[in-house]
């Protein structure tokens, strides 16, 4: 067997702690983003709701009074009925 050298090995176990000190840093990162992102997502949830919610009793509303809606064959007052 080949003998290690400690010199070696304690670069490589520091090159190792780095890289776990990374690896935890940039996971407490996204972990942000995405604690940002959900939360955005739920404000977007909700105000999709609030808007469905508003179409849903404006369209109620038309379909209880069209109101004083024209036929569409009809001719309005500033339209000729005699196009000659």
């Amino acid at each position: 067997m080949p003998q290690s050298d400690p010199k070696n090995n304690s670069d490589r176990i520091q090159k190792l702690e780095e890289t776990i000190a990374f690896s935890e840093h940039t996971t407490a990162e996204l972990n942000g983003e995405i604690r940002l992102l959900n939360t955005t997502v739920l404000n977007l949830v909700r105000r999709l709701a609030s808007i469905e919610g508003r179409l849903v009793d404006l369209n109620n509303r038309l379909q209880d009074d069209p109101g004083d809606v024209p036929p569409p064959h009809s001719a309005g007052p500033d339209i000729p009925r005699d196009p000659l």
